[in-house]
């Protein structure tokens, strides 16, 4: 397998413009000693160097230059507030979550004292003092309704823009291990799957190994960190019996809700941060850190960085000028195509991507089907009776969570011995397969994020800009921005369809739910793998080969790809054969009955 590079691109940042960075913000300090990091030699990584970028005129090298290191910067420093982030809310859900487990049981708070609350799922509690105690690990505060329903999605949404920012640090640093090792091929990777040969590194497989483990402990902790409370009766206090004395049809009050924190959920959550956190650090430090060319992840700027032989490779690509002049092997010419290869026949993979895919849907059908058999044939829950049986009301919510539902218990005393930690467990083992979906799913959009920013080369009003901003191109595409609500949404249902508290409950309808969501997620990735894009530009998906050959013309702030004329033959004689290239204005549509020279970029080449 071939790959293509160029070692090492040219780039300067000056001590003035740096020390400005370090006065604007403390972080920056981290990220000018990254740029500025002496290389193996002694001397900068980015100083200046006797190679430079070629067809660039060197009135537009300074300008383009300043304008590509802004946007980079700003790229690069919203990954460093992800991971600012990350390790605030690591420690910080640590912390608690550690005292929490501590100290042990804390008296009930007031507005549940002399009432019955059901906790979670089904968990139904009583107290009749106020100096009694409450769950051991947990705390409970008094909130309204919607909060109380808001707030854990709010938190998984929260999770879910920290998990991004880390998971776009490791996943840029994996790019340009794989690109100094010579073998990166796409400019979106399986990257959970995909290792440096660097077993010692933080893209080495024992790197990736933790990073996953904390991935799922940081979801997992998530779907059981937090527990809805709702006040369902009141307690009789003047009763000199030992058993309770409730009163269904008793006025609880206006203080009926409330919201239970899970001190193990806590942990779970922070631990599993904390490991993403220290992987990205160590990412960040890393001696290899100082060959990330670009932290952009458009696929345009990784290719036009990506020209010549890579560092252990003498290989390179054939220019795409050479590919059009027909300089280094005999010119190929192809008439244009009003279709153009899918991925599933350009990237193979993909397709064993979306058969997992389908077989986790199949697998949590068959869960789903599984439980519903259960609460029919030995628990009898399907039922509007069980749903009364858990005193809540017969309307949607009630239903969604309570009707059809099977529990399991683990623990013995919910109250002064628990076993919370091995909720967390079972949590993860439940969570972790779809979680492995998901990061499925995550390549097809990124594929299919790379292939809309090149054809707007040719659809676009404005053509495709390489050094574009990165969020607002995964927010304009439907694709990728589906997925990123997908990764929020399913561990949110999740948490109602399967929760450890001293009990692991499973309910039938959201299980069903997640099962939905993973067929359309399943649908869509055919629909992603299956499609051809329409028009006579040629398919990339990223391939940094594909751009390299295709794109002849880097010094523009904007590049357009289309119909660049015919080609004169060497004796300056006119030619019938047309050139297929980019350009930084306008180009025509590609002529259907003629024949082309730069739309061949050798599919095959640079590949196993």
């Amino acid at each position: 397998m071939q790959c293509f590079a160029k070692f090492p691109p040219s780039r300067k940042f000056s001590s003035i413009s740096s020390l400005t960075m370090v006065a604007e913000k403390p972080y920056r300090l981290a990220l000018t000693w990254l740029w500025t990091k002496p290389g193996p030699s002694g001397s900068s990584q980015h100083a200046d160097s006797s190679e430079t970028l070629p067809s660039i005129e060197s009135g537009k090298v300074a300008s383009n230059n300043q304008a590509v290191s802004n946007r980079e910067r700003w790229t690069r420093d919203l990954m460093i507030v992800g991971l600012i982030l990350g390790w605030g809310a690591s420690l910080t859900t640590l912390s608690t979550a550690i005292h929490m487990i501590a100290s042990g049981p804390v008296r009930i708070p007031y507005f549940l004292f002399a009432r019955v609350a059901r906790i979670g799922a089904s968990m139904i509690y009583g107290w009749k003092k106020t100096s009694s105690p409450y769950l051991s690990d947990h705390r409970v505060y008094l909130v309204s309704e919607p909060t109380m329903v808001i707030i854990p999605l709010f938190l998984q949404f929260a999770i879910t823009c920290i998990s991004s920012c880390l998971d776009s640090i490791h996943a840029t640093t994996l790019r340009w291990a794989m690109w100094r090792e010579g073998r990166l091929r796409h400019n979106t990777n399986l990257r959970l799957f995909t290792t440096s040969r660097q077993v010692g590194s933080p893209n080495g497989w024992p790197a990736n190994t933790i990073w996953a483990v904390g991935h799922v402990l940081a979801y997992s902790g998530a779907t059981i960190m937090t527990f809805p409370v709702t006040v369902i009766a009141t307690v009789d206090i003047d009763s000199a019996a030992d058993k309770l004395a409730i009163h269904y049809d008793g006025d609880p009050g206006p203080d009926r809700f409330g919201l239970d924190f899970n001190g193990w959920g806590l942990l779970g959550l922070g631990t599993g941060l904390l490991f993403q956190a220290i992987i990205c650090t160590w990412c960040l430090i890393h001696e290899r850190a100082r060959y990330v060319e670009s932290w952009s992840g458009n696929p345009l700027a990784t290719a036009r960085t990506c020209r010549g032989p890579t560092p252990n490779s003498d290989s390179s690509p054939t220019p795409a000028s050479d590919h059009r002049s027909g300089r280094n092997s005999e010119p190929t010419l192809r008439t244009p195509t009003s279709k153009q290869p899918s991925m599933r026949d350009l990237i193979p993979a993909t397709r064993t991507i979306a058969n997992w895919i389908w077989a986790i849907f199949a697998l949590y059908a068959l869960f789903a089907l599984t439980v519903a058999l259960v609460a029919v044939r030995i628990k009898h829950t399907a039922s509007l009776d069980s749903v009364r049986r858990n005193r809540a009301p017969i309307n949607f919510a009630g239903i969604w969570q309570f009707f059809a539902q099977v529990q399991i218990k683990y623990s013995n005393d919910s109250v002064g011995q628990r076993r919370e930690w091995a909720g967390l467990l079972v949590q993860c083992a439940g969570l972790s397969i779809l979680l492995f979906g998901l990061h499925l799913i995550d390549v097809l959009g990124g594929l299919a994020r790379d292939e809309a920013i090149w054809r707007r080369a040719a659809t676009g009003a404005r053509g495709t800009n390489p050094d574009s901003n990165m969020l607002m191109e995964n927010v304009r595409n439907w694709p990728v921005l589906v997925i990123f609500v997908y990764k929020s949404l399913i561990p949110w249902v999740f948490s109602f369809g399967f929760s450890a508290l001293a009990w692991v409950f499973m309910a039938t309808l959201p299980l069903v739910t997640i099962a939905l969501l993973f067929l359309t997620l399943a649908l869509l990735a055919e629909y992603l793998i299956r499609v051809q894009p329409k028009g006579s530009q040629p398919s990339t998906y990223g391939d940094i080969h594909a751009l390299v050959v295709l794109v002849d013309e880097w010094d523009h702030e904007r590049l357009f790809w289309g119909d660049k004329g015919t080609l004169d033959d060497r004796d300056g004689n006119g030619s019938d054969v047309r050139i297929a290239g980019t350009a930084g204005h306008r180009l025509a549509d590609l002529q259907a009955d003629a024949e082309y020279r730069g739309l061949d970029w050798q599919p095959g080449s640079g590949r196993e």
